[in-house]
């Protein structure tokens, strides 16, 4: 299958500088999408999916925008408790639990999803903290009156 990104780019799409707008968390609760150029001029997407009958299944994505194709190309999923055992086809590892998902090279070499490598977390427990863990982990700038309130 086709590398769409290699690691070493995947890791430079994380660590770009994101700069999120005033009202970003009405716009997201508003579409569960929000778009967002980053400091390179690369164009990402923050999805948040939420089960409302079970609200410990859920999940926060940000992917990139393909410049040539316009498909999103999902860099990190933060998922919550789903009713499935995810499976890292490569590794034949059984991760049960919140866990978060990673793009990969060796993945998509094997025709698998960009993201399909997912490890074990204990760092959130909702969706909410789990947002917060993607911005944190991802370069994500907040408004200046926001960031003081997650300090």
């Amino acid at each position: 299958m086709e590398i769409k990104y290699t690691d070493q780019e995947i890791t430079e799409l994380i660590n770009e500088r994101k700069v999120l707008p005033d009202n970003w968390r009405i716009q997201l609760n508003k579409n569960n999408s929000l778009y967002i150029f980053g400091g390179n001029g690369n164009r990402f997407r923050i999805i948040t999916n939420l089960n409302t009958k079970y609200p410990s299944d859920f999940s926060v994505i940000l992917a990139v925008i393909s410049p040539k194709t316009g498909a999103d190309f999902r860099i990190r999923r933060y998922n919550g408790m789903h009713k499935r055992v995810h499976r890292n086809k490569i590794e034949k590892q059984k991760i049960c639990g919140y866990h978060i998902h990673f793009a990969t090279e060796r993945y998509q070499a094997r025709g698998y999803d960009e993201e399909a490598y997912a490890e074990k977390t204990n760092r959130y427990n909702s969706l909410e903290s789990a947002l917060n863990c993607l911005i944190k982990d991802a370069n994500f700038e907040l408004p200046a009156q926001l960031e003081l309130e997650l300090l």
